[in-house]
């Protein structure tokens, strides 16, 4: 069975316009670049605007496995986006970091699900395969409900793959997803609510949460707390 592809790209657009580019990506993203992945062959394209962490911007994309980086299509994409009249002249050479992640556990069926939640947050681990086997159980054991309880709905526990042909990255090994339809408490953005050996797993592994990016409107009214 193939491992569904999980593809993070992170971004920072540049400083001093962030509203003017902000649009711009958004409008540049959504009617060009998603639509041009869709033919690349990916299942799920979307942005989240971050509120905390790492990089202002996290796009995500979805496959049926990394095949899709081999693929005729795919190539033809890559000669397609080379020539783009419509990319904004601020995205040429923005940092950028670009993580293709697996599920850590074969078979599991949320690394199949598509992606389609308002909120994501995302935990990044230097996690062994030992730690990695505990944060599962702790998931199955209690994890899972707990996060529930407190508005989190699926939990993803991926691993780095190979490096991504377009791009590299410096994210530890391991990731956690945090799905929620409205912004999660401050306890679980940071992990400052998770068990001690998971929090002992974080370093300097960077953590981020955002909300969809588009559709939805850039609207300060998403950015609080309570927002549903």
């Amino acid at each position: 069975m193939s491992d569904p592809l999980f593809y993070v790209v992170e971004i920072d657009l540049p400083s001093g316009q962030a509203g003017r580019d902000l649009a711009t990506f958004r409008d540049w993203y959504a009617n060009v670049h998603a639509p041009h992945l869709y033919e690349a062959g990916f299942t799920t394209c979307t942005s989240y605007r971050g509120v905390s962490g790492a990089m202002q911007v996290v796009d995500i994309y979805q496959a049926p496995d990394w095949s899709i980086f081999e693929s005729e299509r795919f190539a033809r994409y890559r000669r397609v986006a080379a020539a783009d009249p419509h990319l904004p002249p601020f995205m040429t050479g923005i940092p950028n970091i670009r993580t293709p992640y697996v599920a850590a556990s074969p078979g599991s069926d949320a690394a199949r699900q598509p992606l389609a939640t308002d909120w994501i947050t995302l935990w990044r681990l230097d996690a062994d395969a030992t730690v990695t086997a505990r944060i599962t159980d702790w998931l199955a054991e209690e994890g899972e409900a707990t996060l529930r309880s407190r508005g989190i709905g699926r939990v993803r526990v991926l691993k780095r793959t190979r490096p991504a042909p377009t791009g590299t990255s410096d994210r530890p090994a391991v990731a956690l997803v945090l799905e929620s339809g409205s912004r999660p408490a401050d306890e679980f953005i940071d992990a400052a609510g998770a068990p001690d050996f998971l929090r002992g797993a974080l370093g300097k592994g960077p953590h981020f949460c955002g909300y969809r990016l588009y559709p939805w409107p850039d609207d300060r009214g998403l950015m609080a707390p309570d927002a549903a």
